[in-house]
């Protein structure tokens, strides 16, 4: 028997090796190797995302979307168009914006008096119909954009004082101060408040609270024993200066330009109505007025409670004449 020429084992086993690998190398997919390329995403009609290679076509009904994207840049070719019906079901508010305005007006109310004497007195509630005045108020925004701040001022004619009660027993008065039962201070008044609001629909929840200073002006005592040449004269000890803080609630009705308010005041002088040490160097005596006002007021807009002003007008008006770019005029100050 002849002896044939054999590769050596070794060599055998070599090819076996490549033929396996380029047999592997056959069957793996030809992007296997292949950097994967980032998706861009783009926003369809706010709601529906589409994901895209670096550069692709998307067919959205009638509409063809180009996204390229190169590095962090994505650019998008189309302007998306709705359906009649789509456009028929958004439901679309206005919001309104509150101006930076002005009101005046006038209050008219009743007021319960009493006063906060040391050393303490009986007494009842004397009420007085007469507490009416002028009212300026200016709304403002807090850093520009909380609209619910604004001061009032104004002018008030009014009337406090007090009434003692009778004893149960023997039915006469046991108080008295110089002789009067009963007296009735009339005074004028400056109020300055901080006035915050909050606006709900056509109403408006008022809150104020500040100062006042007063100025009395005329006095009525009773009692049986009142000195004669000082029922409607003030002595020399009493003061007729006054002030104090001033705070109250309320609500209001606006029928632009026109608004209706009804408030509860609470009036609290920080003045004694007489020198402490009138009738006694030792012994001090204290009276401080002490109010409750119920008033209703009508109050008219000087200028816009919402919309554009007259100030936005000229300035959009002068825009288009001279074709300049409008800017945004929604800053705090629209009261002009």
């Amino acid at each position: 028997m002849t002896s044939a020429n054999f590769l050596p084992i070794d060599s055998i086993m070599r090819i076996k090796q490549i033929y396996c690998i380029i047999i592997a190398i056959a069957f793996i997919p030809a992007g296997a190797f292949a950097k994967k390329q980032p998706k861009a995403v783009i926003p369809v009609r706010d709601t529906v995302l589409a994901e895209t290679p670096d550069s692709a076509f998307i067919q959205i009904g009638d509409s063809t979307v180009t996204a390229v994207h190169s590095g962090d840049t994505l650019s998008k070719g189309f302007e998306p168009e709705y359906s009649d019906e789509y456009l028929d079901t958004v439901n679309i508010k206005k919001k309104k914006t509150i101006n930076d305005y002005s009101m005046i007006g006038v209050q008219y109310g009743i007021a319960l008096n009493q006063m906060r004497f040391n050393p303490s007195k009986k007494q009842g509630m004397l009420m007085t119909p007469v507490n009416f005045g002028v009212v300026y108020t200016r709304y403002g925004k807090m850093f520009g954009y909380m609209p619910y701040f604004g001061f009032q001022a104004g002018l008030f004619y009014g009337q406090d004082g007090y009434i003692f009660k009778k004893d149960k027993e023997t039915g006469d008065y046991t108080e008295t101060v110089d002789g009067a039962v009963k007296a009735t201070y009339s005074y004028l008044e400056v109020p300055l408040l901080a006035h915050l609001h909050v606006d709900v629909w056509k109403l408006k929840l008022i809150v104020n609270v500040g100062l006042y200073g007063a100025y009395r002006i005329n006095v009525e005592r009773e009692g049986e024993r009142v000195d004669p040449n000082y029922v409607n004269k003030f002595y020399d000890y009493d003061r007729r200066f006054d002030y104090g803080i001033k705070a109250g609630a309320g609500i209001g009705l606006m029928l632009d330009p026109v608004e209706f308010h009804i408030t509860a005041a609470y009036r609290a002088s920080l003045g004694t109505l007489y020198d402490p040490d009138y009738n006694s160097q030792y012994y001090y005596r204290f009276a401080y007025p002490s109010d409750i006002i119920i008033s209703a007021g009508i109050h008219v807009q000087l200028t816009k409670r919402t919309g554009k002003t007259k100030a936005e007008l000229r300035k959009e008006a002068k825009s288009f004449v001279y074709n300049d770019t409008i800017t945004d005029t929604s800053g705090p100050d629209r009261s002009r």
